[in-house]
């Protein structure tokens, strides 16, 4: 061989070995997950959280095309709860339970019924403290429909905003609009920048739910699952649906009558419905939430994990260890991963607001 074509073939060698090193860098970065590429930081969770490394775990191994374990973009659905998983719950009660009360009690626009007033009063007795009454959360969401029969949306909306600019009761320096747990959106951007579609499926209202996270989360409204009441079309009356045709002249109006509280099975019932797809991930923070958290873990077809958020917290929120203790054992029966406020968060609202 002459030197000239030894020349030749270590160039060509050379310019091999260099292509297939491109070509495996390409195919590593071809491979990585969005889980090891995003740039979606976790800031707001303690860096030693068993809860974060556990999902983050779990994301790393499912977005992974070359795992056993790998979820298509499109299977890949996660539900949250409202109300103590992303949503202050006790201040001292449900948000929206204080804006029927406000509505019923105080406000001069209104005239309630005695039996609503009855209702409302009851929802006022709640402390922090206080266990809610067996019958109350029927009552109050078949009186709240009443109470807000006849608004159109964006009457509604209003309302809502109008009430979520006061203060939060039970904490200094913080509007009621406010009330997210910080952790919690920040867990929501991660899962997002990792192709997960987003639910929420709260016993709250829809249309209330929909108006509280807009600016906070960032999902369609479709992708909002709540109580729902009915509605009609506002020159209607009390014609049937089957019988009445929209007009020009129409707005949609809230009617009052419940049709669907949407906690415990019919958490279950709405997602099969609405989504059509299982979950692979679920959050709650009660035993309201069981039956999601049991459904995505059951039979699924793909790796999936439910979390239960743990309110074990009673210097920046209002805890109760003796409750975070039972939901911590329904975890371990149940095959849940606990998120503990306390221990796994740097901040619940910020770090401006305190207890007061």
């Amino acid at each position: 061989m002459t030197k000239k074509r030894a020349l030749y073939l270590t160039i060509a060698l050379a310019v091999m070995a260099i292509l297939c090193v491109i070509g495996y860098q390409a195919k590593k970065a071809a491979t990585a997950t969005k889980a090891e590429t995003t740039t979606v930081e976790t800031t707001l969770w303690n860096p030693d959280a068993v809860s974060m490394a556990a999902l983050k775990d779990y994301v790393n191994d499912v977005t992974n095309p070359e795992s056993a374990n790998f979820i298509p973009v499109e299977d890949r659905i996660v539900t949250f709860d409202l109300d103590g998983t992303l949503f202050c719950e006790k201040d001292p009660t449900y948000c929206i339970w204080q804006m029927f009360a406000k509505r019923a009690l105080h406000d001069d626009s209104y005239t309630a019924s005695a039996e609503i007033k009855a209702v409302a009063e009851q929802v006022e007795q709640i402390t922090t403290d206080s266990a809610i009454p067996d019958n109350l959360e029927r009552d109050e969401a078949n009186a709240e429909a009443e109470a807000f029969a006849g608004m159109t949306i964006k009457e509604y909306k209003d309302y809502e905003l109008n009430f979520l600019q006061e203060d939060a009761t039970g904490f200094k320096n913080m509007k009621l609009a406010d009330s997210f747990y910080q952790p919690m959106l920040q867990l929501i951007e991660y899962l997002q920048a990792n192709d997960f579609t987003v639910y929420i499926c709260s016993g709250t209202d829809r249309f209330w739910v929909r108006n509280a996270i807009e600016g906070k989360i960032d999902i369609p409204q479709e992708h909002v699952i709540g109580m729902d009441t009915t509605m009609v079309a506002s020159g209607q009356g009390d014609t049937d649906g089957l019988d009445y045709v929209y007009t020009a002249e129409d707005e949609m109006i809230r009617g009052d009558t419940l049709l669907i509280k949407n906690v415990k099975m019919n958490k279950v019932f709405q997602i099969t419905q609405e989504i059509g797809r299982q979950p692979v991930l679920a959050f709650g923070n009660s035993s309201g939430d069981a039956s999601m958290l049991n459904f995505v873990l059951d039979e699924n077809p793909y790796k999936s994990m439910a979390f239960l958020v743990l309110a074990d917290d009673t210097e920046r929120e209002y805890g109760n260890t003796e409750k975070a203790a039972k939901m911590q054992a329904m975890c371990d029966e149940n095959g849940w991963t606990s998120i503990s406020m306390k221990d796994d968060w740097t901040t619940i609202y910020g770090e401006n607001v305190t207890k007061g």
